[in-house]
């Protein structure tokens, strides 16, 4: 999140220089900075917090889920199955599993669960807790677990492909928006300065800012919407 951080204060900072150059007023240009910094804060940064957060939860839940149903296929060891499965190179999941190492493998599987967070994690634990009543072959009843999971993954690897693809089309049209208030400003440069003596000119120049901020609120609602079942009785419980 800090390049996210360092990125939107000097997004912000940009666009405050740029409300200067478009008004000639300081006034406006502190709005500009305030509201887009105090904007992203309060409510973007969280947005994007989520959004990462989701990803990193299925990308590991997809590798955990698909090793320790392989693993425990062929040498029929949980231990080895839960090795295998936490061989993952996030950061954050390995600190969480560090602090559980002393527990047995069925209770580090259950506390998992206030990690991952998803339905798929859930559909995993009905059928291991199953495979431990019943046993059998895991990897014949895991198959529709498998199936649903790499569906999951797909679908999250397609809707941040598609989410991007958007990006760049809003970033576009944006940019190309500036870049007429600009042409403006430098081909019509003595009849601009005329506009900006109208009282209503500079404050209209002003709300086009405000309007930017909001359409990106907007679109990053859209972007960070990942079609990605969570477990919300788990949510529940937590809170």
């Amino acid at each position: 999140m800090y390049k996210i951080d360092i990125t939107f204060i000097a997004l912000s900072l940009l666009a405050g220089g740029f409300c200067y150059f478009a008004t000639n007023s300081f006034i406006f240009m502190c709005l500009v900075v305030a509201f887009y910094i105090a904007d992203y804060f309060i409510l973007i940064r969280r947005k994007f917090s989520y959004y990462f957060s989701l990803i990193d939860r299925v990308h590991t839940s997809y590798h955990f889920i698909n090793s320790f149903v392989i693993t425990l296929s062929v040498k029929e060891s949980l231990e080895d199955a839960y090795i295998a499965a936490t061989r993952i190179g996030n950061k954050k999941f390995n600190e969480l599993i560090k602090g559980i190492e002393d527990n047995t493998v069925v209770d580090k599987i259950n506390y998992l669960k206030g990690y991952f967070k998803l339905s798929i994690y859930k559909m995993f634990l009905n059928v291991f807790k199953l495979y431990e009543d019943q046993g059998g072959n895991i990897l014949t009843m895991s198959d529709n677990l498998l199936r649903e999971c790499t569906r999951t993954e797909k679908t999250l690897t397609e809707t941040i492909q598609i989410g991007y693809k958007h990006l760049i089309e809003f970033i576009i049209l944006w940019v190309m928006s500036f870049g007429i208030l600009l042409f403006m400003r430098f081909s019509i440069k003595d009849f601009y300065n005329q506009m900006l003596q109208n009282a209503i000119v500079s404050p209209m120049i002003f709300f086009f800012f405000i309007l930017c901020i909001v359409s990106i609120n907007l679109f990053i609602n859209a972007f960070v919407n990942l079609t990605i079942k969570e477990d919300l009785e788990n949510e529940k419980n937590q809170k």
